[in-house]
């Protein structure tokens, strides 16, 4: 009766622990979805922004064939454009940073699955970044003010600069 009584224990115990594991998995998948949709929702918000100013896009479009330091220029600071675009750049790049940065906080080792979850498709997102960071503006900033982003980002942009600055920027993507 006894040995009976310790077999049911065990198997209680077994289904208790895959239960609880399978919740475990759960919310983690949910969390990753939660997290992915609030920097969706994020970027829907820039967006709006662009579409409430589509001057901003006009001259993103209009000077992405332009070198970097073009957006250094002191005559640049006369245009009023040109901050509306900076900072919109800024508000994109402090997206990339969060992006990038809970990715790396998620990844790595065998116990990653304890850390908080990651966005969902994060392939996707790296291309999209890059994608963007390929405007002349998003480099300049890249390249002379990188320090007010967090490490993730100016990893990000060591990682693939090469890359980014040899493809052509598509005046259309803005």
């Amino acid at each position: 009766m006894e040995e009976a009584s310790l077999y049911w224990t065990m198997i209680v115990a077994l289904v208790s622990a895959g239960w609880v594991m399978t919740s475990f998995v759960r919310d983690r998948i949910a969390q990753s979805v939660e997290r992915t949709g609030a920097m969706v929702e994020r970027l829907l918000e820039i967006d709006k922004i662009i579409m409430d100013n589509p001057d901003i896009q006009k001259y993103l479009s209009k000077t992405c064939a332009e070198d970097e330091q073009y957006f250094r220029k002191e005559t640049i600071l006369d245009e009023d454009i040109f901050f509306k675009a900076k900072s919109l750049v800024y508000s994109q790049l402090n997206i990339f940073d969060e992006i990038l940065s809970i990715s790396s906080r998620t990844t790595g080792g065998w116990w990653s699955f304890m850390k908080l979850p990651a966005l969902v498709e994060i392939e996707d997102w790296e291309a999209y970044i890059k994608m963007r960071i390929g405007h002349p503006l998003f480099r300049s900033i890249m390249k002379n003010e990188a320090y007010i982003f967090g490490a993730s980002l100016r990893r990000f942009w060591d990682k693939n600069r090469e890359q980014i600055e040899s493809t052509p920027v598509d005046p259309f993507i803005w």
